[in-house]
C-alpha cells in the first residue's frame, strides 16, 4: 500500500506491515530510540565516558595514588604491570566452578529475567 493509504485501525493491514518489518534493523532501532529509550532512561545527546585505561592513565590526571579494580594485564601502560598473588587464578575457576555457588541448567525457550 502507499503509505498514504495505510489504515491504522485495520488490523489486517497492521499484521502484514508487522511481519514485514519487525525485524529490519532500521525499524528496530527507530522504535528504540524514538519511543522506548526516551522514555526509560535519562537521555542525553552527549555523555561523558571513559576506560579503565584512560582514567588510570596520563590522560585525565597526571599523578594517581591508586587504581582500584579487578586484576589484570590491561592497566593504563603509565602504571607498573599487576601483580597476582599466588593461586588467584586458581581460586576464581573453583568459586566460578563450584556448585555450591552456581548450577546449569537447561532454560526453556520462552525464559525471562523474572522466570529465573
Amino acid at each position: 500500500w502507499p503509505l498514504h493509504l495505510v489504515d491504522l485501525g485495520d488490523d489486517e493491514q497492521m499484521l502484514v506491515l508487522y511481519r514485514l518489518l519487525r525485524k529490519q534493523p532500521q525499524v528496530i532501532r527507530y522504535y528504540l530510540f524514538e519511543h522506548v529509550f526516551p522514555q526509560t532512561m535519562q537521555f542525553q545527546e552527549l555523555k561523558l565516558c571513559a576506560s579503565g585505561q584512560e582514567i588510570g592513565g596520563d590522560l585525565l590526571f597526571g599523578r594517581r595514588l591508586g587504581f582500584s579494580g579487578t586484576p589484570s594485564s590491561l592497566l593504563p601502560a603509565e602504571l607498573p604491570p599487576c601483580n597476582y598473588a599466588a593461586g588467584d587464578d586458581a581460586k576464581m575457576l573453583h568459586v566460578l566452578t563450584c556448585p555450591f555457588v552456581m548450577r546449569c541448567r537447561r532454560l526453556s525457550s520462552h525464559w525471562s529475567a523474572h522466570s529465573l
